[in-house]
């Protein structure tokens, strides 16, 4: 079955076109994986910005209703916290910024990890 992408309607108002076009390319290059690693960076307060593209690949819709996240480095775990964010319909994918504030910072990142489910 084909990915749809889908925008959460702030990203439809505010996505650049060059991003748009990178996420549409990472779609294809890593069709798999359940997060696809886009962007991280911190911001003005040193949170943690983990930006990645969410896939639901299954045939059913998923509901994320505090799904608990790891942000994770070379094996340690920098942050953890309980995400909430709109339901993936089946087959969709999603662009999604995940915030870890700073007071849930475990270590020093240095923006080359990924984002897994803490089950």
């Amino acid at each position: 079955m084909v990915q749809t992408l889908m925008l959460h309607p702030a990203w439809e108002k505010t996505i650049d076109p060059n991003d748009l076009s990178q996420i549409q390319q990472l779609l294809q290059q890593e069709p798999d994986q359940r997060f696809i690693p886009y962007r991280q960076a911190f911001n003005h307060r040193d949170d943690l910005l983990v930006t990645v593209i969410v896939q639901n690949r299954s045939e059913h819709p998923e509901e994320w209703e505090g799904r608990p996240l790891a942000y994770v480095e070379k094996g340690q775990t920098i942050a953890e916290k309980n995400f909430s964010i709109h339901t993936l319909p089946p087959f969709t994918s999603m662009p999604w910024t995940f915030i870890f504030e700073k007071g849930l910072l475990n270590g020093q990142s240095e923006l080359r990890g990924l984002l897994i489910e803490n089950i």
